[in-house]
């Protein structure tokens, strides 16, 4: 008897060691090598107008940037407007390209928070947050405006 119990012991023993080592490390790891470029918090750029009629908002970023050393970019801004027609677009220019859209967003789809990444524009790039809208349907005195908000461009190797 006591040598099955032993036995039990020892297989007991290996099937606990056999768990533990096969649970490995619960850490993620990330293999993304990703650098903030640019950070804006709070309202970005914004536009109202008091009438039926179309307004752009260009707003370029305080920045040129070098992307060169990046394979991607990523860009996030939270977006909204109570226009009936709007847009919101992100272009990149440099020496060579000018307003090349990176990104661009319409109508409902402008009311969310965006997220995107891009290949990488090359050196020497302004980047510009352009706000439309044409209110197609507008009262006496009533206003309607857009605005993005928390900017971030990121940099991903």
């Amino acid at each position: 008897m006591r040598k099955v119990s032993k036995i039990y012991r020892v297989l007991f023993a290996l099937v606990i060691a056999v768990m533990l080592y096969s649970c490995g490390s619960d850490t993620a790891v990330n293999t993304v090598n990703e650098t903030i470029l640019y950070e804006e918090q709070g309202l970005v750029d914004s536009a109202v107008v008091t009438g039926c009629y179309a307004y752009t908002r260009s707003h370029f970023l305080r920045d040129t940037f070098n992307f060169s050393s990046y394979n991607m970019i990523k860009i996030e801004f939270d977006g909204l407007s109570t226009s009936d027609y709007s847009t919101i677009s992100v272009l990149s220019n440099n020496a060579i390209i000018t307003n090349e859209v990176l990104y661009r967003r319409d109508n409902d789809s402008v009311n969310n928070y965006h997220s995107f990444e891009v290949p990488s524009p090359g050196d020497s790039v302004w980047i510009e947050l352009r706000l439309y809208m044409n209110p197609q349907v507008c009262g006496t005195n009533e206003f309607k405006f857009i605005r993005a908000r928390d900017l971030k461009v990121t940099g991903i190797k």
